[in-house]
């Protein structure tokens, strides 16, 4: 059995500390520390791209670490102490246990919330040359394919680098080009908040209108950083507390002696938080734009299928045929589709009451809520909001 502190655990954190995901993550850790600890916990002020490491005399019981090359992987396997990984980088001979977050299930969102919006052309920009960012561009493209879109993804090597690196204006003037050569409406992701933050500026610099000629999603939602750029950024809201909070157990195990169930565990994100940067529809067919859009304006009250075909006007049936054809679903079911979203959304977000949160979303009663959304996710309310942040 592994060697325990006498008063309380020394676990270290190597995680950066200068993304939203990294700082929602460690909060994640800290809360079950608090709750199942206490832990001594070591944590240092990190950039994204900055070598982290432990010093050579350090005396600990554990580690979770995001960790990106072999020579982090090497030096931890010195260490002799349980390790769990957070990071999605699979490397060569690390078989260190990871808990991690669902690249598969993140793509399938973020085409979701293009396709939902009718765009038809789409583009890719993040730092490809690493494996798991050209995975999850493959599983954009995938998740396209399977919505029956045959749209090909245009890609753009991002590279993350300062404004003050001479390589950054050249990096600008290329990313700039691409943009004017793409098809538009264009809906673009991009991996990181950093690098759909410097598309909605090269599309400000040449004129480009977000969200009508250019749209753009970020595959994370830093809420500072997201709320910053103009418009506001929309973002992936990754479940970063609850992946911190299952690796913390994981590691809790491990320090204990004990086996894990699992080596890998994947965390699907929780819901696009969606703000100026793609709040617009590029639908050719002018009566289920109208369409669209009144649901979306009054999908949070009581609202009925013959309320929406009066407001276009179109005859039910017609309404329907052309739903199923350009979504794949009945516009009772985009409705219930909305609902779910915001219901996620406040349920993670915000301290409503189940109550509030029922009524915010245009559910009858409180009961209502939990049936649907039992149905849908498969748990209640309060276990979801419970789960995403981190509880166990």
């Amino acid at each position: 059995m592994i060697k325990r502190s006498v008063d309380a655990p020394n676990v270290a954190l190597l995680i950066d500390t200068s993304t939203g995901w990294g700082r929602r993550l460690i909060q994640g850790i800290v809360g079950y520390a608090r709750k199942h600890g206490p832990w001594h916990l070591r944590i240092e002020p990190r950039g994204r791209t900055e070598h982290l490491s432990l010093p050579a005399d350090w005396s600990g019981d554990g580690v979770i670490a995001r960790i990106t090359t072999q020579r982090m992987n090497r030096a931890l396997q010195k260490l002799g102490v349980p390790v769990v990984n957070i990071s999605a980088i699979e490397l060569d001979g690390s078989d260190f246990p990871r808990v991690t977050s669902d690249i598969q299930a993140s793509a399938k969102l973020m085409a979701e919330h293009f396709l939902d919006r009718g765009f038809q052309h789409f583009a890719y920009a993040g730092p490809l040359q690493y494996a798991y960012v050209r995975q999850h561009l493959a599983a954009v493209q995938a998740a396209l394919r399977a919505a029956n879109n045959p749209s090909q993804v245009a890609s753009f090597d991002y590279r993350f680098q300062s404004v003050a690196n001479r390589g950054w204006a050249v990096q600008d003037q290329k990313l700039t080009r691409w943009l004017l050569e793409q098809p538009k409406p264009l809906a673009v992701i991009g991996w990181a908040t950093v690098a759909a933050a410097h598309v909605l500026d090269a599309c400000r610099n040449v004129g480009l209108a977000v969200p009508d000629d250019v749209a753009v999603l970020s595959s994370d939602d830093d809420t500072l950083l997201n709320n910053a750029t103009v418009p506001p950024m929309s973002g992936l809201l990754v479940a970063s507390h609850q992946i911190g909070a299952r690796a913390a157990a994981m590691l809790d195990t491990l320090m204990r002696g004990g086996r894990l169930e699992s080596q890998t565990e994947r965390i699907a994100p929780i819901e696009i938080v969606t703000r100026g940067s793609t709040e617009t529809f590029a639908i050719e067919d002018r009566e289920l734009l109208r369409a669209v859009v009144f649901i979306r304006q009054n999908a949070f009250r009581p609202l009925t299928v013959e309320e929406v075909a009066y407001a276009v006007p179109l005859a039910r049936r017609s309404l329907e045929r052309k739903f199923r054809d350009h979504f794949g679903r009945t516009p009772l079911e985009e409705i219930s589709r909305l609902r779910l979203a915001r219901a996620k959304q406040l349920l993670v977000q915000t301290d409503k009451s189940i109550a509030e949160v029922a009524e915010a979303c245009g559910y009858r009663t409180p009961e209502y809520l939990a049936t649907r959304f039992r149905k849908a996710v498969g748990i209640t309310p309060l276990k979801y909001r419970t789960a995403t942040r981190g509880g166990s």
